[in-house]
């Protein structure tokens, strides 16, 4: 199983919105919004030596959140998004973990510009994870992180593109591989600019 989750740190929605401080209280455990206000102790030094900022920490911590709910929501579908629940301890790598009712979640944050991606899987999981993430053009969101997924894992698994498809169940969505009688979990995220999926390929790798 996999969770994952895309941020356009240059989307007018990140932009333009100031954080209130029930934002905080509502979306970020104790721990978080210490760390928070570390990075705002710090956002007033000169050099900040291209550390996040925090309203970019903010975002780097909802990613992660984001990516352990879709993860959990596939092993447990009544899993509710309650943000504060889903607390993210990351080191200076951005590599760490995600606690939520006592579960223990890896999860790893990639920021490159304004792009924020992260990936959530088990703590014990041992399978390949497949991720991509590209800037589109196309208005249809949805429709372009299918075609994403369809092209990368097609080369990946040697397959004609004609043999995947992407498919629903409720709102988890799955990759069926056609005519191996067989699904692949899978993740899909966009937001701004950008269109990003993960997908566990088990055993099939």
């Amino acid at each position: 199983m996999v969770g994952n989750d895309v941020v356009d740190l240059a989307d007018a929605e990140v932009q333009n919105s100031p954080v209130h401080p029930r934002f905080d209280l509502r979306v970020f455990s104790a721990l978080e919004r210490q760390a928070l206000r570390r990075k705002a102790a710090l956002q007033g030094r000169a050099a900040l030596q291209g550390r996040a900022s925090p309203d970019r920490l903010r975002w780097i911590l909802w990613a992660a959140k984001e990516a352990a709910y879709k993860l959990r929501k596939q092993s447990d579908p009544s899993t509710l998004f309650s943000p504060s629940r889903f607390e993210v301890s990351l080191d200076d790598t951005l590599r760490g973990a995600v606690e939520h009712e006592g579960e223990r979640l890896r999860v790893e944050v990639t920021v490159v510009g304004d792009l924020v991606h992260a990936v959530a899987t088990l703590s014990e999981s041992e399978s390949e994870i497949v991720t991509g993430v590209e800037a589109s053009e196309r208005p249809n969101a949805s429709r372009a992180v299918r075609t994403l997924i369809v092209r990368n894992l097609a080369q990946r698994l040697g397959l004609p593109e004609s043999a995947l498809r992407v498919l629903r169940s409720g709102r988890i969505p799955r990759l069926e591989v056609v005519g191996r009688n067989c699904s692949l979990d899978l993740s899909l995220s966009h937001h701004g600019r950008y269109v990003a999926f993960a997908c566990d390929l088990g055993d099939t790798a």
